[in-house]
Protein backbone atom coordinates (compact mmCIF):
# COMPACT_ATOMS: atom_id res chain seq x y z
CA UNK A 1 0.00 0.00 0.00
CA UNK A 2 1.78 3.03 -1.46
CA UNK A 3 0.85 6.48 0.92
CA UNK A 4 0.51 10.24 -0.73
CA UNK A 5 3.51 11.92 0.99
CA UNK A 6 3.01 15.19 -0.78
CA UNK A 7 0.38 16.82 1.67
CA UNK A 8 2.11 16.38 4.43
CA UNK A 9 5.30 17.91 2.87
CA UNK A 10 3.34 20.63 1.29
CA UNK A 11 2.32 22.12 4.76
CA UNK A 12 5.25 21.52 6.87
CA UNK A 13 7.02 23.55 3.70
CA UNK A 14 4.72 26.74 4.34
CA UNK A 15 4.63 26.72 8.19
CA UNK A 16 8.10 26.48 7.69
CA UNK A 17 8.27 29.59 5.34
CA UNK A 18 5.83 31.35 7.25
CA UNK A 19 8.49 31.37 10.23
CA UNK A 20 11.06 32.29 8.44
CA UNK A 21 9.01 35.79 7.05
CA UNK A 22 7.64 36.47 10.30
CA UNK A 23 11.09 36.45 11.22
CA UNK A 24 12.42 38.53 8.96
CA UNK A 25 9.63 40.87 9.52
CA UNK A 26 10.58 41.26 13.42
CA UNK A 27 14.37 42.11 12.42
CA UNK A 28 13.58 44.87 10.01
CA UNK A 29 11.44 46.65 12.84
CA UNK A 30 14.68 47.42 14.12
CA UNK A 31 17.46 47.80 11.33
CA UNK A 32 16.98 48.95 7.68
CA UNK A 33 17.56 46.90 4.77
CA UNK A 34 21.06 47.19 2.77
CA UNK A 35 22.52 48.34 6.22
CA UNK A 36 21.31 51.76 6.48
CA UNK A 37 19.65 52.50 9.83
CA UNK A 38 17.59 55.35 11.41
CA UNK A 39 19.31 58.16 13.74
CA UNK A 40 17.22 59.45 15.82
CA UNK A 41 17.83 62.80 17.04
CA UNK A 42 18.06 64.44 20.23
CA UNK A 43 14.77 66.81 20.46
CA UNK A 44 17.13 69.77 20.94
CA UNK A 45 19.10 68.80 17.99
CA UNK A 46 19.08 70.33 14.35
CA UNK A 47 16.75 68.85 12.11
CA UNK A 48 18.60 66.91 8.93
CA UNK A 49 18.55 68.08 5.64
CA UNK A 50 15.43 66.92 4.25
CA UNK A 51 13.18 68.24 6.86
CA UNK A 52 15.60 71.50 6.91
CA UNK A 53 14.52 72.09 3.15
CA UNK A 54 11.10 70.98 4.01
CA UNK A 55 10.67 74.15 6.17
CA UNK A 56 13.28 76.72 5.61
CA UNK A 57 11.44 79.78 4.28
CA UNK A 58 14.44 81.08 2.71
CA UNK A 59 13.87 78.14 -0.31
CA UNK A 60 10.94 78.71 -0.87
CA UNK A 61 10.10 82.06 -0.43
CA UNK A 62 11.87 83.99 -3.79
CA UNK A 63 14.46 86.53 -3.29
CA UNK A 64 12.52 88.82 -4.85
CA UNK A 65 10.31 89.22 -1.79
CA UNK A 66 11.05 92.75 -1.68
CA UNK A 67 8.15 93.96 -4.14
CA UNK A 68 5.35 92.87 -1.78
CA UNK A 69 7.24 94.97 0.66
CA UNK A 70 7.01 98.16 -2.12
CA UNK A 71 3.67 97.32 -3.54
CA UNK A 72 2.37 97.15 0.40
CA UNK A 73 4.03 101.17 0.73
CA UNK A 74 2.90 102.19 -2.70
CA UNK A 75 -0.43 100.80 -1.85
CA UNK A 76 -0.69 104.54 0.09
CA UNK A 77 -0.62 106.26 -3.35
CA UNK A 78 -3.76 105.66 -4.76
CA UNK A 79 -4.81 107.28 -1.49
CA UNK A 80 -2.95 109.97 -1.83
CA UNK A 81 -3.83 110.50 -5.45
CA UNK A 82 -7.19 110.26 -4.29
CA UNK A 83 -7.28 112.98 -1.67
CA UNK A 84 -5.62 115.22 -4.69
CA UNK A 85 -8.34 114.15 -7.12
CA UNK A 86 -10.54 115.36 -5.11
CA UNK A 87 -10.44 119.31 -6.25
CA UNK A 88 -10.87 118.44 -9.97
CA UNK A 89 -14.56 119.49 -9.79
CA UNK A 90 -12.98 123.02 -9.07
CA UNK A 91 -11.52 122.45 -12.65
CA UNK A 92 -14.51 121.47 -14.12
CA UNK A 93 -16.50 124.06 -12.79
CA UNK A 94 -13.24 126.80 -14.12
CA UNK A 95 -13.67 125.15 -17.72
CA UNK A 96 -17.31 125.94 -17.34
CA UNK A 97 -17.43 129.35 -16.62
CA UNK A 98 -14.60 130.09 -19.75
CA UNK A 99 -17.18 130.25 -21.73
CA UNK A 100 -18.92 132.88 -19.94
CA UNK A 101 -16.33 135.02 -19.84
CA UNK A 102 -16.47 134.83 -24.18
CA UNK A 103 -19.77 134.94 -23.76
CA UNK A 104 -19.29 138.55 -22.41
CA UNK A 105 -16.57 140.00 -24.51
CA UNK A 106 -18.72 139.00 -27.44
CA UNK A 107 -21.66 141.20 -25.85
CA UNK A 108 -19.79 143.93 -24.65
CA UNK A 109 -17.58 144.39 -28.16
CA UNK A 110 -20.81 146.16 -30.29
CA UNK A 111 -20.26 149.31 -27.53
CA UNK A 112 -17.33 150.21 -29.19
CA UNK A 113 -18.64 150.90 -32.59
CA UNK A 114 -20.05 154.68 -32.90
CA UNK A 115 -23.53 155.09 -31.24
CA UNK A 116 -25.06 156.43 -34.87
CA UNK A 117 -23.96 157.62 -37.60
CA UNK A 118 -21.88 160.99 -37.90
CA UNK A 119 -23.60 162.57 -40.46
CA UNK A 120 -27.42 162.31 -39.54
CA UNK A 121 -29.58 159.90 -37.91
CA UNK A 122 -33.19 160.65 -38.52
CA UNK A 123 -36.72 159.14 -36.92
CA UNK A 124 -39.36 157.52 -38.86
CA UNK A 125 -42.55 156.96 -36.58
CA UNK A 126 -45.24 154.56 -36.84
CA UNK A 127 -48.23 154.84 -38.09
CA UNK A 128 -51.73 152.92 -36.93
CA UNK A 129 -53.37 153.81 -40.25
CA UNK A 130 -52.38 154.02 -43.76
CA UNK A 131 -51.79 157.50 -45.50
CA UNK A 132 -54.16 158.58 -48.36
CA UNK A 133 -52.16 158.65 -51.48
CA UNK A 134 -53.08 162.09 -52.62
CA UNK A 135 -49.49 163.49 -53.83
CA UNK A 136 -48.84 165.03 -50.25
CA UNK A 137 -48.18 164.33 -46.66
CA UNK A 138 -50.53 167.25 -45.19
CA UNK A 139 -52.43 164.45 -42.91
CA UNK A 140 -49.97 162.44 -41.45
CA UNK A 141 -46.69 164.54 -41.62
CA UNK A 142 -47.90 166.04 -37.44
CA UNK A 143 -47.38 162.12 -36.92
CA UNK A 144 -44.37 162.07 -37.79
CA UNK A 145 -40.57 164.06 -38.52
CA UNK A 146 -40.04 166.11 -41.28
CA UNK A 147 -36.44 167.05 -42.54
CA UNK A 148 -34.89 169.29 -44.87
CA UNK A 149 -32.10 168.48 -47.46
CA UNK A 150 -29.49 170.80 -46.65
CA UNK A 151 -26.52 169.26 -48.00
CA UNK A 152 -24.65 169.56 -51.61
CA UNK A 153 -23.65 166.44 -52.51
CA UNK A 154 -22.88 167.16 -56.56
CA UNK A 155 -22.79 170.06 -58.72
CA UNK A 156 -22.48 173.34 -55.65
CA UNK A 157 -21.32 175.04 -58.43
CA UNK A 158 -24.51 174.61 -59.78
CA UNK A 159 -26.78 176.00 -57.20
CA UNK A 160 -27.90 179.69 -57.39
CA UNK A 161 -30.46 179.88 -54.84
CA UNK A 162 -32.90 178.52 -52.90
CA UNK A 163 -35.31 179.14 -55.73
CA UNK A 164 -33.26 177.46 -57.85
CA UNK A 165 -33.22 174.33 -55.59
CA UNK A 166 -34.56 173.33 -52.24
CA UNK A 167 -36.23 170.35 -50.72
CA UNK A 168 -38.09 168.62 -47.16
CA UNK A 169 -39.31 165.64 -46.65
CA UNK A 170 -40.99 163.76 -44.34
CA UNK A 171 -40.71 159.94 -43.34
CA UNK A 172 -42.77 157.29 -41.17
CA UNK A 173 -43.69 153.19 -41.39
CA UNK A 174 -45.84 150.46 -40.77
CA UNK A 175 -45.48 146.89 -41.31
CA UNK A 176 -46.35 146.81 -44.81
CA UNK A 177 -44.48 150.54 -46.07
CA UNK A 178 -41.76 153.00 -45.85
CA UNK A 179 -44.02 156.26 -46.30
CA UNK A 180 -41.82 159.37 -47.82
CA UNK A 181 -43.36 162.56 -48.98
CA UNK A 182 -41.77 165.33 -50.66
CA UNK A 183 -41.95 169.09 -51.01
CA UNK A 184 -39.72 170.14 -53.83
CA UNK A 185 -38.87 174.00 -55.00
CA UNK A 186 -37.45 174.01 -58.70
CA UNK A 187 -37.76 176.83 -60.31
CA UNK A 188 -37.47 175.01 -63.54
CA UNK A 189 -38.91 171.43 -63.31
CA UNK A 190 -37.90 169.19 -66.08
CA UNK A 191 -38.04 165.55 -66.49
CA UNK A 192 -38.51 164.05 -70.15
CA UNK A 193 -36.83 160.61 -69.21
CA UNK A 194 -38.01 157.29 -67.96
CA UNK A 195 -37.29 153.64 -67.00
CA UNK A 196 -33.88 153.68 -65.58
CA UNK A 197 -33.12 157.26 -67.25
CA UNK A 198 -35.18 159.45 -64.51
CA UNK A 199 -31.48 160.25 -63.19
CA UNK A 200 -30.72 162.40 -65.86
CA UNK A 201 -33.40 164.88 -65.08
CA UNK A 202 -35.13 166.26 -61.81
CA UNK A 203 -36.18 163.55 -59.44
CA UNK A 204 -35.85 161.56 -55.75
CA UNK A 205 -33.60 159.06 -54.76
CA UNK A 206 -33.42 156.83 -51.72
CA UNK A 207 -30.72 155.06 -50.45
CA UNK A 208 -31.55 152.10 -47.86
CA UNK A 209 -28.89 150.17 -46.43
CA UNK A 210 -30.94 146.68 -44.83
CA UNK A 211 -27.79 145.30 -42.91
CA UNK A 212 -26.36 149.13 -40.79
CA UNK A 213 -24.77 147.08 -37.96
CA UNK A 214 -23.32 144.34 -40.05
CA UNK A 215 -21.47 146.16 -42.30
CA UNK A 216 -21.22 149.75 -40.36
CA UNK A 217 -17.21 150.23 -41.70
CA UNK A 218 -17.91 148.80 -45.11
CA UNK A 219 -17.11 151.37 -47.74
CA UNK A 220 -18.46 149.99 -51.06
CA UNK A 221 -21.78 148.87 -51.78
CA UNK A 222 -22.94 145.56 -51.24
CA UNK A 223 -25.98 143.54 -51.78
CA UNK A 224 -28.00 145.17 -49.11
CA UNK A 225 -27.43 148.25 -50.04
CA UNK A 226 -30.36 149.88 -52.23
CA UNK A 227 -30.66 152.77 -54.48
CA UNK A 228 -34.02 153.83 -55.61
CA UNK A 229 -35.39 156.33 -57.86
CA UNK A 230 -38.59 157.90 -57.72
CA UNK A 231 -39.90 160.29 -60.72
CA UNK A 232 -42.81 162.72 -60.92
CA UNK A 233 -42.93 162.04 -64.65
CA UNK A 234 -44.22 165.11 -66.45
CA UNK A 235 -47.08 167.39 -65.77
CA UNK A 236 -48.55 166.90 -68.48
CA UNK A 237 -48.77 163.03 -68.04
CA UNK A 238 -46.38 162.59 -71.27
CA UNK A 239 -43.73 161.09 -69.31
CA UNK A 240 -45.00 158.84 -66.75
CA UNK A 241 -44.50 158.34 -62.98
CA UNK A 242 -42.42 155.46 -61.68
CA UNK A 243 -39.73 154.34 -59.61
CA UNK A 244 -36.68 152.36 -60.72
CA UNK A 245 -34.02 150.60 -58.51
CA UNK A 246 -30.53 151.34 -59.77
CA UNK A 247 -28.39 149.17 -57.19
CA UNK A 248 -28.10 146.29 -56.05
CA UNK A 249 -27.52 145.87 -60.11
CA UNK A 250 -28.17 142.67 -60.18
CA UNK A 251 -32.16 143.02 -59.73
CA UNK A 252 -32.12 146.62 -60.69
CA UNK A 253 -35.18 147.60 -63.13
CA UNK A 254 -38.45 149.27 -62.62
CA UNK A 255 -40.41 148.69 -59.52
CA UNK A 256 -44.15 149.38 -60.17
CA UNK A 257 -45.24 148.18 -56.91
CA UNK A 258 -44.18 151.24 -55.26
CA UNK A 259 -47.14 153.43 -55.08
CA UNK A 260 -46.49 156.92 -55.71
CA UNK A 261 -48.78 160.27 -56.08
CA UNK A 262 -47.87 163.30 -57.30
CA UNK A 263 -49.04 167.38 -57.37
CA UNK A 264 -47.67 170.02 -59.53
CA UNK A 265 -48.52 172.74 -56.78
CA UNK A 266 -47.12 175.32 -59.01
CA UNK A 267 -45.12 176.12 -61.51
CA UNK A 268 -41.54 175.91 -59.10
CA UNK A 269 -43.12 173.41 -56.58
CA UNK A 270 -43.51 169.92 -56.75
CA UNK A 271 -44.88 167.22 -54.90
CA UNK A 272 -44.31 163.79 -54.68
CA UNK A 273 -45.97 161.03 -51.96
CA UNK A 274 -44.60 157.20 -52.06
CA UNK A 275 -45.52 153.94 -50.10
CA UNK A 276 -42.16 151.49 -51.05
CA UNK A 277 -42.95 148.73 -49.50
CA UNK A 278 -40.67 146.56 -47.11
CA UNK A 279 -41.15 143.55 -49.66
CA UNK A 280 -38.66 145.18 -52.03
CA UNK A 281 -35.79 145.86 -49.19
CA UNK A 282 -36.40 142.20 -48.26
CA UNK A 283 -36.97 142.57 -44.93
CA UNK A 284 -39.16 142.86 -41.87
CA UNK A 285 -39.72 145.97 -39.97
CA UNK A 286 -39.60 146.03 -36.22
CA UNK A 287 -39.87 149.11 -33.68
CA UNK A 288 -36.14 150.06 -32.82
CA UNK A 289 -34.58 149.13 -36.24
CA UNK A 290 -31.55 151.21 -37.54
CA UNK A 291 -31.04 151.44 -41.38
CA UNK A 292 -28.55 152.73 -43.07
CA UNK A 293 -30.59 156.00 -45.03
CA UNK A 294 -30.44 158.71 -46.95
CA UNK A 295 -32.70 160.70 -49.32
CA UNK A 296 -31.72 163.06 -52.07
CA UNK A 297 -33.27 165.30 -54.80
CA UNK A 298 -31.48 165.80 -58.41
CA UNK A 299 -32.26 169.29 -60.09
CA UNK A 300 -30.86 168.99 -64.12
CA UNK A 301 -32.26 172.16 -65.87
CA UNK A 302 -29.75 171.35 -68.46
CA UNK A 303 -31.18 168.21 -69.96
CA UNK A 304 -28.77 168.27 -72.60
CA UNK A 305 -25.60 167.64 -70.07
CA UNK A 306 -25.58 165.56 -67.06
CA UNK A 307 -22.29 167.58 -65.76
CA UNK A 308 -24.99 170.43 -64.96
CA UNK A 309 -26.84 168.64 -62.42
CA UNK A 310 -27.03 169.39 -58.80
CA UNK A 311 -28.08 167.23 -56.27
CA UNK A 312 -28.97 168.12 -52.43
CA UNK A 313 -29.23 165.32 -49.78
CA UNK A 314 -30.17 164.24 -46.07
CA UNK A 315 -26.69 163.29 -45.30
CA UNK A 316 -23.80 165.74 -44.91
CA UNK A 317 -21.27 164.75 -47.61
CA UNK A 318 -22.47 162.02 -49.18
CA UNK A 319 -21.29 160.17 -51.45
CA UNK A 320 -24.01 157.91 -53.09
CA UNK A 321 -21.43 155.02 -53.80
CA UNK A 322 -19.80 154.92 -50.41
CA UNK A 323 -22.92 153.67 -47.59
CA UNK A 324 -20.79 155.14 -44.62
CA UNK A 325 -20.79 158.42 -45.59
CA UNK A 326 -25.46 157.86 -45.83
CA UNK A 327 -27.41 158.82 -42.67
CA UNK A 328 -29.35 156.49 -40.77
CA UNK A 329 -33.34 155.99 -39.88
CA UNK A 330 -34.52 154.45 -36.72
CA UNK A 331 -38.27 153.17 -36.92
CA UNK A 332 -40.29 154.30 -33.89
CA UNK A 333 -43.19 153.06 -32.15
Amino acid sequence: MVHDLSGGSMKKTTILLSSLLISMLLMTACNLPFGYTITRTDAEGTPNATLTALFDTSHNIPATITPPLIATSTAFLPTLELVTATPEPTLTETATITPVVIVVTATTAPTNAPAVRGNAQLYANYLGTAPVQDGTYAEWVEKTNKYTMPNFAWGKANWVNHADLEGAFAVAWDYDYLYLGFKITDDIYNQPYAGGNIYNGDTVEVLLDTNLLGDFYTTSLSSDDYQLGISAGSPSGSIETGAYLFYPSSVAGKRSQVVISKQFESATVYRIEAAIPWSIYGITPSAGMRLGFAVNVDDNDNVDSYKKMTMLSSAYGLSVFNPTTWGELVLVK
